[in-house]
């Protein structure tokens, strides 16, 4: 007898439910990046960092990260990109893809030019670039990916402070 109430109870429980269900997306808090942040501050680094040792050509260079003729993986970058442009989209989205929201420090974007014990040894054919985490582009970046907001284009975005890429790197 005492399965009766139960039963009654889960009834009484289903019919206060409202069954309408709304089709609005619903944004998850803090899953995304700011692409005004990545126009001021990230995408410069891959237009002036220059390479390694040998200062020859910069992160979307034509021997690098060029999406037309770079040969540095799956990352791949416009040179030059306009703020606003859809070459300067691409861009946020290809770093984007190489971010790791949840431990920007292992972000594969920061990972791979970092020089030292907490690299990708060995994996990225254009050298070290950061000479350890306390470079100035690098903190740039990791900062960008530590920065998740609700809506890339919100009004939390836009708030970066431009590096001086030439006191980057090696």
């Amino acid at each position: 007898m005492r399965e009766i109430p139960l039963i009654l109870t889960a009834l009484l429980v289903l019919t206060g439910c409202d069954d309408s269900v709304s089709n609005e997306p619903v944004a998850a808090s803090g899953s995304t990046l700011c692409v005004a942040d990545y126009e001021a501050c990230v995408n410069p680094v891959f237009d002036a960092l220059v390479m390694g040792e040998t200062g020859q050509t910069t992160c979307a260079g034509s021997g690098c990260h060029d999406v037309d003729s770079g040969s540095g993986g799956a990352f791949k970058v416009f040179p030059g990109a306009e703020p606003g442009s859809t070459e300067m989209l691409a861009n946020f989205f290809a770093a984007k893809g190489f971010a790791n929201l949840d431990n920007p420090a292992n972000s594969k974007l920061l990972l791979e030019p970092l020089q030292g014990e907490s690299s990708v040894a060995g994996t990225h054919t254009g050298g070290d670039i950061f000479p350890d985490t306390a470079d100035a582009c690098y903190q740039t970046i990791v900062q960008w990916i530590s920065t998740r907001v609700d809506d890339e284009a919100g009004a939390s975005c836009g708030f970066c402070t431009p590096v001086d890429v030439s006191a980057c790197g090696y």
